[in-house]
């Protein structure tokens, strides 16, 4: 930015200080929703103080009572702003929100031009970008994307009527019902408040027993609806997750996609892919990634820039395994193996929060019920049947979601323990259950499970209520 565009801008930011300086004058009630931080200059913060100083003093604002106070403050002290200040209102405002947001608004692009006029000056003063170079260019790059996205702070501390005001914006778009859904069968029914914005969910199991195919499946119908989505696979890579996606969705058999027999089955397969993914480019909505190595930092790099692209904030966003993150798998400065754990949901839980997204979060289970129980019979089975104890560090994990939901499937069990007379008959039912729930009830739903399309389809409308 020249210094042309510099100065209009302040001139401008300038503009809007004063109108809001103009308002504070003649109403004063609105002095409690703001401090002094918004202020881009000492001069129009020294008046807002001189404001409020004599408001505190309960001495009448005049323009001479102003005038003085702002010179005890400020040593340079002009009439000229505050015969600015102190002209006729041009109307009596019910709120101050649109120059608060305005007012945000430059102090955000402020903060962000500054830094990136720091970062252009790195890169012409650097003869060679060397390592040290690039991370000091990449953190003020990413700096200056955070003054641009980061929430407004004067909202932070919202007073009783404030937070009705935002509580009331959110409930009455409830007048035509619910807002958020899933748009998948299981999770609709098990879930009553729907994915909400700023909360994290698990979804964990044993190995094997459906749950990165309960993940694909809402995956997939999110991209159905157009739900905005991102989908981190740090487990399985790219083309394996590009397999048992066009196998749910095109209804082919897994071993059919990864080992066509003929030649004629690879061209018809080859049509059948390309005509999916003309489909599924068209949900500019959505993105992938394999990146094993990723780091809380780096997801929310990477969610902020999916944000800007799709100009929205809201999204959801699937992490399989969760707990591949980086920051939950390398100890540090004393903390043991939980803490770290707890202090990576910590952050995980402010990312979505501050960033108003909806995070889904899945795990393993250990594998304690496989050694402490045997199966002989059917009855035996049930023994299996996983609990939220089960999930690796589960205090660690659990403290931050609000609701966690697991999977289980008799047929695998009965597959590794029993001979194959008594399961080759069994119809392969996935349980999946609520387990923890902060708003709702512990629930459980039964869904048929085809392992050789990846997909679930749902048995009827049922859903248990666990005791």
């Amino acid at each position: 930015m020249n210094n042309e565009n510099i100065k209009k801008r302040n001139e401008l930011d300038s503009f809007v200080e004063k109108r809001l300086l103009n308002t504070l004058y003649h109403q004063t009630e609105f002095l409690d929703k703001i401090d002094d931080t918004i202020f881009s200059s000492s001069v129009t913060r020294n008046v807002y103080k001189s404001i409020n100083n004599l408001v505190n003093k309960k001495i009448p604002l005049t323009r001479d009572s102003l005038l003085q106070e702002f010179s005890t403050i400020d040593l340079d002290a002009s009439s000229t702003i505050i015969d600015l200040i102190t002209q006729p209102q041009n109307e009596k405002l019910t709120t101050i929100k649109d120059i608060l947001d305005q007012l945000e608004d430059f102090k955000k692009r402020r903060k962000s031009s500054a830094v990136l006029r720091k970062a252009i000056a790195e890169i012409e003063k650097t003869t060679k970008l060397d390592e040290a170079s690039i991370e000091t260019l990449n953190n003020l790059i990413n700096e200056a994307e955070f003054s641009l996205t980061s929430s407004n702070q004067l909202q932070k501390v919202m007073n009783m009527g404030e937070w009705f005001d935002n509580y009331n914006e959110e409930f009455i778009k409830r007048r035509s019902g619910k807002q958020l859904y899933f748009r998948n069968f299981i999770f609709d029914k098990l879930i009553e408040d729907g994915p909400r914005a700023g909360e994290i969910g698990i979804l964990s199991s044993q190995s094997g027993s459906g749950k990165s195919t309960v993940c694909l499946n809402l995956i997939s119908d999110f991209i159905d609806a157009q739900i905005p989505c991102m989908y981190f696979s740090l487990e399985m890579s790219s083309i394996t997750t590009m397999d048992r996606l066009l196998s749910k969705r095109l209804e082919i058999k897994y071993r059919d996609i990864v080992n066509p027999k003929e030649q004629s089955n690879f061209d018809s397969l080859e049509k059948l892919i390309k005509k999916a993914r003309t489909e599924l480019e068209q949900n500019e909505k959505f993105r992938f990634s394999e990146n094993a190595t990723i780091s809380l930092d780096d997801l929310k790099r990477f969610i902020k820039k999916f944000q800007t692209d799709i100009k929205q904030n809201y999204c959801i966003v699937v992490i399989d395994l969760l707990s591949m993150i980086s920051d939950f798998c390398l100890t540090k400065g004393g903390f043991n193996f939980a803490q770290i754990i707890e202090l990576g949901m910590n952050k995980l839980s402010c990312i979505a929060k501050e960033l108003g997204v909806h995070i889904i979060g899945v795990l393993q289970l250990n594998r304690s019920s496989e050694t402490e129980h045997k199966a002989h019979d059917r009855k035996d089975l049930q023994k299996f049947r996983p609990n939220r104890a089960q999930i690796k560090n589960a205090h660690a994990f659990l403290e931050r979601a609000r609701y966690v939901i697991t999977t289980f499937r008799e047929k695998m069990y009965a597959e590794l323990y029993l001979q194959p007379e008594e399961y080759e008959n069994m119809i392969d039912i996935i349980d999946v259950s609520v387990v923890k729930i902060n708003n709702g009830q512990l629930k459980r739903i039964q869904a048929i499970f085809n392992g050789e399309f990846f997909s679930i389809e749902p048995i009827g409308d049922s859903v248990e209520i666990e005791n």
